[in-house]
């Protein structure tokens, strides 16, 4: 008998677990994108990503285990640990852009980029994980989530100043082609996952509530925050 080690803390996937080095993951309705951007990932030798090894008798899908800590919820992150994960997400976007599996779009987005699909070691993210969301998309639709869900905004124990500079320490590791208002990035990030969490669940209830709490504390405090943007050369010039 082969043991199976349940893996805690997945809210869209159920039913993931450990078997050894690997980890198995049910198929759904993206499984076959997902397969075809792991294998893209790992040939252009993206090392921040888990690799595709096929399907098991059970149909599936076998990745490889990545050891080390998953946040289970957002949290406030160092300085040094912001500018890791966006270096990571920059390199993602880097490995699909111009490529055919991002079709017609700018990058693949992750759509879930979450410290909770993280890996760390030695406290320092090293991995990516769960791209059950991944598609074509922008630039922008991932480093809004990001950088809204990393840096906590509208949620955190952080004014809308140091929000900005804490803003604009994750969009200077990103690099040259982070969005030109990353604030509207993140009211459209916070717009839009509102309007996608309906239904009856009380999750999806606490994640609605969630999103338009934050993207009300944005809109209310978006001149402190682009001060702290302008002040750390976030910005260039304030956002009409």
């Amino acid at each position: 008998m082969v043991e199976e080690i349940p893996l805690p803390g997945g809210r869209v996937t159920s039913g993931v677990v450990r078997i050894g080095d690997t980890v198995r993951r049910p198929v759904g309705p993206n499984s076959t994108f997902v397969q075809a951007l792991l294998r893209h990932l790992e040939s252009v030798g993206f090392p921040y990503a888990p690799r595709f090894l096929g399907l098991d008798s059970k149909g599936r899908q076998i990745l490889t285990f990545v050891e080390g800590w998953v946040p289970p919820d957002l949290g406030h992150f160092s300085e040094s640990q912001i500018r890791q994960v966006a270096r990571i997400i920059a390199a993602f976007h880097e490995a699909t852009s111009g490529t055919p599996i991002a079709g017609d779009q700018e990058v693949v987005c992750h759509h879930d980029l979450s410290p909770c699909n993280f890996v760390f070691r030695s406290g320092v993210p090293q991995c990516l994980i769960d791209f059950d969301a991944a598609a074509p998309g922008a630039r922008r639709l991932d480093v809004g989530y990001a950088t809204w869900a990393w840096l906590d905004i509208g949620n955190a124990d952080v004014s809308p100043n140091e929000s900005g500079q804490r803003l604009a320490a994750m969009l200077h590791a990103y690099g040259p082609l982070a969005p030109a208002d990353p604030i509207a990035a993140i009211l459209d990030a916070q717009r839009r996952l509102a309007e996608r969490a309906v239904g009856s669940s009380e999750f999806a209830e606490r994640v609605r509530c969630w999103a338009e709490r934050c993207g009300d504390w944005v809109r209310d405090h978006r001149d402190a925050i682009e001060a702290g943007l302008v002040a750390s050369g976030g910005l260039t010039r304030r956002c009409s």
